[in-house]
C-alpha cells in the first residue's frame, strides 16, 4: 500500500525519491532561512494526540515583543495509517479532533499566518534541529487480556527513532522526550543508543555527551485540549544539569510557567516515574470505584450520588472518580504495566507492582461488566439489534486508542448481536480495520432494542428519551454505562415503557418501583 487515507476519505500518495530529494532542499533552506531570523529549530517527533498540537504551541510560542521564537518541524512516518497528518497539518488544518475551539484556530494561525510550523516526513529534518521533542508511541504490550503481570514493553520502534535521531543531530542538540517511557529509559535505553551513533559519526561523546531530558506531559484531549499543554504543571528533569537548564529554558519558553510553575527533579528515573506513579494511582482508583459499583448495583443504591456526597471532603476525598464502561486511552491502560516491566527488565528487582497491574487488570475487563447486566435484563442477544452510541474511550474527544467499545464491541459480535454504531466525533475506528463510523444518529437507533449509551458526548446527553424511542420505533432496553442519564430521564424512559439498567444505578430498581405507584 503506497498510500495514507485521512479520516475524512481524503487519499495521499506516499512520496517519490524525487520528491523526498526536494523535500530535503525544502527544510535545509527554511531552517536556515529561520536561523537567520533569529529563531531556534525545533523538530517534534510523532504527529500523534500529543506530539501535534505540542508542535503547534511550540510554534505559537512569543518573545516578549510578539515575536516567535521558534520553527517548528513537525515529523512523522511514511506509513498508511501517519503519512496522511502531514499534507492536511500543511494545509493549515489539525490532524485531531476535539471539543477544544482552539484547535482549528491554533494550527492555521502557526502554519499561514505566523508561518511558523510546517510537517514533513524526512529523516534528514533532525540535520536541523536545536531540540528535538519526543512525542512518539511506546505501547505496552498485553497478550492476554485480564493478565496485565505479563505484560511487557517492546522498546525497538522506540529504539529505532532515537537511532535516527542519533544519526542526524548536531551533537548539542537537546532530546527533550515527552514520551511516557518505563522508568530508567533515558538513561539505560536512550543513552546508550545516541552514544553509539554519536561514536559511529566520530563524535567525542565525553566531550559532547548526549543532551538528553524527560518532561511528560499531561494531555487532556477534550474541552481544554490545547490549554492541557500550555496552561498545566510540568515536571522534568535532565540526564545531567546541562541537559536539565536546556529542557528548563525551553519549557519556560513555551508554557505558562507563571501561573503553572514547572518542577525539576534530579534525575531522568524520577520524572519517568513520576507519569506511571500518577496514572497508576488514577487507574487504581478507577478499579476500586468499579468493586463499589457492582455493590451499589446489588443493594439498590446510586453510587454516583454516594461519590457526590463523599466529595465535599477537599483535599482528601475530592478526586474520587467513578466507574464506567471501562477504561481506555493510551495512558491508564499501559502506565502501571510499563512500570512492572521495567522494574525487573530495566533495574533487575525481584519485588515489582502487584497492587498497580491488578487494577489493570480489573479496568481491563470492566466492559464485560456492562455486557453482564444487559444480559441479566436480556438473556438472548442472538440477533437483537444493538445499538452503541459512542466509540472514543473518552467524552467529547475522537480519540478511540485502547477504547472499552472495542470489548464490548466484541462480545456483543460473539453473542451474534447485530450492532450499529455511533460517535459524533470519531470518523474512522481504526482498532477494527479502519471501520466507518455512522454519522447519522437516527439510522444508528433505527430499530434498535438495546441502546447502550457507552461514551458520554455532549450530544447524546442532550437527547429526549422520547426522541431517542421515536428513532428506535420501539421501547428498547436503555444501558447507561457511566452516569449519562439524569433521574428525570430515567424516569421519562420508564414512563414510554423503555427498561432501564446502569452501571452503578441499583436505585434505578427504585425508580421503577416509584414509577409503579
Amino acid at each position: 500500500m503506497s498510500v495514507s487515507v485521512a479520516p475524512d476519505g481524503t487519499v495521499f500518495s506516499f512520496p517519490t525519491p524525487e520528491e523526498d530529494k526536494i523535500e530535503f532542499d525544502i527544510l535545509k533552506r527554511l531552517s536556515e532561512e529561520e536561523r537567520k531570523r533569529g529563531r531556534k529549530i525545533v523538530v517534534v517527533q510523532g504527529m500523534g494526540f500529543v506530539g501535534s498540537v505540542m508542535a503547534a504551541v511550540v510554534a505559537d510560542a512569543e518573545d516578549r515583543n510578539g515575536e516567535p521564537l521558534y520553527f517548528v518541524h513537525g515529523n512523522d512516518l511514511v506509513s498508511r495509517r501517519s503519512f496522511w497528518k502531514i499534507p492536511v497539518i500543511n494545509s493549515g488544518k489539525p490532524p485531531v479532533s476535539a471539543d477544544d475551539p482552539e484547535i482549528p484556530k491554533i494550527f492555521p494561525r502557526c502554519v499561514n499566518e505566523k508561518k511558523t510550523l510546517r510537517a514533513t516526513w524526512h529523516p534528514g529534518v533532525f540535520t536541523f534541529a536545536d531540540i528535538v521533542v519526543v512525542d512518539i508511541q511506546l505501547d505496552a504490550q498485553k497478550p492476554v487480556l485480564g493478565q496485565a503481570e505479563e505484560g511487557y514493553c517492546d522498546l525497538n520502534a522506540f529504539k529505532q527513532g532515537m537511532r535516527t535521531i542519533g544519526k542526524s543531530i548536531k551533537p548539542e542538540c537537546l532530546i527533550l522526550i515527552e514520551t511516557t517511557v518505563p522508568p530508567g529509559t533515558s538513561e539505560k535505553i536512550v543513552k546508550p543508543v545516541l552514544e553509539e551513533e554519536f561514536t559511529k559519526r566520530g563524535v567525542d561523546i565525553d566531550k559532547f555527551p548526549p543532551m538528553i531530558a524527560h518532561s511528560y506531559e499531561r494531555v487532556m484531549p477534550g474541552s481544554k485540549y490545547v490549554s492541557s499543554i500550555r496552561d498545566y504543571w510540568r515536571t522534568f528533569s535532565g540526564i545531567n544539569e546541562k541537559a536539565a537548564d536546556l529542557a528548563e529554558k525551553f519549557l519556560t519558553n513555551v508554557l505558562n510557567t507563571d501561573n503553572f510553575p514547572i518542577c525539576r527533579l534530579g534525575h531522568t528515573n524520577a520524572s519517568e516515574m513520576a507519569k506511571v506513579l500518577e496514572n497508576s494511582y488514577r487507574a487504581a482508583n478507577i478499579a476500586l470505584m468499579f468493586e463499589w459499583a457492582k455493590f451499589a448495583e446489588n443493594i439498590g443504591v446510586n453510587l454516583f450520588d454516594v461519590i457526590k456526597s463523599i466529595k465535599v471532603r477537599k483535599g482528601t476525598h475530592d478526586n474520587m472518580l467513578r466507574p464506567s464502561l471501562g477504561v481506555g486511552g493510551y495512558c491508564l491502560t499501559k502506565d502501571p504495566v510499563l512500570a512492572n516491566w521495567a522494574a525487573e527488565a530495566l533495574f533487575g528487582l525481584e519485588e515489582k507492582l502487584p497492587l498497580a497491574v491488578n487494577a489493570v487488570n480489573i479496568n481491563d475487563l470492566m466492559p464485560m461488566h456492562t455486557l453482564e447486566i444487559i444480559e441479566d435484563a436480556c438473556p438472548s442477544l442472538q440477533d437483537k439489534r444493538v445499538a452503541i452510541l459512542g466509540v472514543s474511550y473518552l467524552q467529547n474527544v475522537a480519540d478511540t486508542r485502547h477504547s472499552p467499545t472495542k470489548l464490548l464491541w466484541e462480545n456483543l459480535m460473539e453473542k451474534d448481536a447485530i450492532i450499529s454504531v455511533h460517535d459524533p466525533l470519531v470518523k474512522v475506528w481504526t482498532e477494527l480495520g479502519d471501520m466507518r463510523i455512522e454519522k447519522d444518529l437516527s439510522k444508528t437507533l433505527n430499530d434498535a432494542e438495546i441502546v447502550v449509551f457507552a461514551v458520554g458526548h455532549k450530544a447524546y446527553k442532550a437527547l429526549h428519551p422520547e426522541d431517542v424511542v421515536e428513532m428506535c420505533g420501539r421501547k428498547p432496553l436503555i444501558v447507561d454505562c457511566s452516569n449519562f442519564l439524569t433521574d428525570d430521564q430515567i424516569m421519562k424512559y420508564l414512563e414510554i415503557g423503555c427498561n432501564v439498567i446502569g452501571v452503578g444505578k441499583g436505585h434505578i430498581k427504585q425508580l421503577k418501583e416509584k414509577f409503579k405507584k
